[in-house]
């Protein structure tokens, strides 16, 4: 476990108070559909008290989470589309929600796939997907939180991870650059050759005999012009975790805030995927792998990208769920406009969870299929 001390200046946007509350009618109730409550007018100041400012973040964090949980469910829908299209699936045999659509590329995808498998080796090269959540703004959150918290010393640390980032002087470890090519270390990605040991996502995680596509690991000499892991002599720039981020001293609720509008912020960078076949072909599986290596790069790799986003997204959004249902009691004691807003998100955190829950499902089915 890491620590790391952030000197942080709390901003709190002064904007208008919670107005009405808006219902749009996109998607259906079947398949993680339903209305979207609005959150666009609950970002505003609250009051300067401890509360308030624990409305405040929980408000914002609801806004973002929401946000973060509609748009991968509509990537997801198009990444399954075009998974289905690639595979000459007809735009009928497309039509429905998330749940039915994705359903439908899946199958048409595991008889392609089981298909080949019956006769071939099949086997997967991926490049993983790659999420980021950044200590910073953790740490910015927390102060915005904790009106009581000194601003300058927040104190948090790495839970489940490692603390990654740029190195400005000797990084204590290993060096983590991209690379499309020779690496002399270890490769995360995929590889285009002999790969000495595979991640359970099929992903090269050794040596790679050939050219590696993803990234390069190697001992840290001294200097690192990439991802600096294992340490830093000095602090990090742009740190990150690549477990959970947390605050020890902080309160359930500006911690369950905090953890759903980082993951919400989380930079991510999408995986690919691919199929290779050992053995010769006749005209007919030739033309199914064409379609199979076409679905895997339209959209399959797009799915398994945004598994791990959903997958992060309930992880760390559970407790602001949990606690969506208490926040129109605690916010009577701040002002009407708050139980308002309170109501509204507590509407929007379920919407969001239906979302997500679909999501995570489509995607880890897909993965299952994939990786055999």
């Amino acid at each position: 476990m890491r620590h790391v001390t952030l000197g942080l200046t709390v901003l709190l946007a002064l904007v208008v108070s919670c107005g009405p509350i808006a219902r749009g009618g996109r998607g259906s109730s079947s398949g993680g559909g339903g209305g979207r409550t609005s959150m666009a007018s609950c970002g505003g100041d609250f009051g300067a008290t401890n509360q308030a400012a624990k409305i405040e973040a929980f408000f914002l964090a609801t806004a973002r989470f929401q946000d973060a949980a509609f748009e991968a469910h509509d990537q997801l829908m198009t990444a399954c589309r075009n998974t289905g299209l690639a595979l000459e699936m007809s735009e009928a045999e497309l039509t429905g929600d998330l749940r039915t659509v994705c359903t439908a590329a899946h199958d048409r995808l595991a008889s392609e796939l089981a298909s080949l498998r019956a006769s071939y080796t099949v086997r997967l090269e991926a490049q993983p997907p790659h999420c980021e959540v950044s200590v910073e703004a953790y740490g910015s959150c927390m102060a915005e939180c904790e009106a009581q918290v000194d601003p300058g010393q927040v104190e948090i640390t790495c839970e489940g991870g490692e603390l990654r980032g740029y190195c400005d002087a000797q990084c204590q470890g290993s060096c983590a650059a991209d690379v499309s090519g020779q690496c002399s270390g270890t490769c995360e990605g995929a590889c285009a050759g002999t790969c000495s040991a595979y991640a359970a996502d099929g992903s090269c995680a050794g040596t790679c005999d050939g050219n590696c596509q993803g990234r390069c690991v190697v001992s840290a000499q001294a200097s690192c012009q990439g991802e600096c892991r294992g340490g830093c002599s000095v602090e990090y720039r742009e740190p990150y975790c690549t477990g959970r981020v947390r605050r020890p001293s902080a309160s359930a609720r500006c911690r369950a805030s905090c953890d759903a509008r980082v993951e919400a912020e989380a930079r991510c960078t999408p995986g690919q995927a691919n199929v290779s076949i050992e053995g010769g072909l006749d005209a007919e599986q030739q033309a199914r792998l064409a379609r199979v290596q076409r679905a895997m790069r339209e959209g399959v790799s797009a799915i398994l990208g945004l598994r791990e986003r959903v997958q992060r997204l309930q992880r760390n959004g559970a407790e602001i769920i949990r606690l969506a249902p208490e926040i129109p009691q605690a916010a009577m004691a701040v002002s009407l406009n708050a139980v308002a807003c309170a109501t509204a998100a507590a509407a929007a955190t379920a919407e969001a969870s239906s979302k997500i829950t679909v999501s995570v499902e489509v995607s880890v089915s897909f993965s299952a299929s994939v990786n055999g």
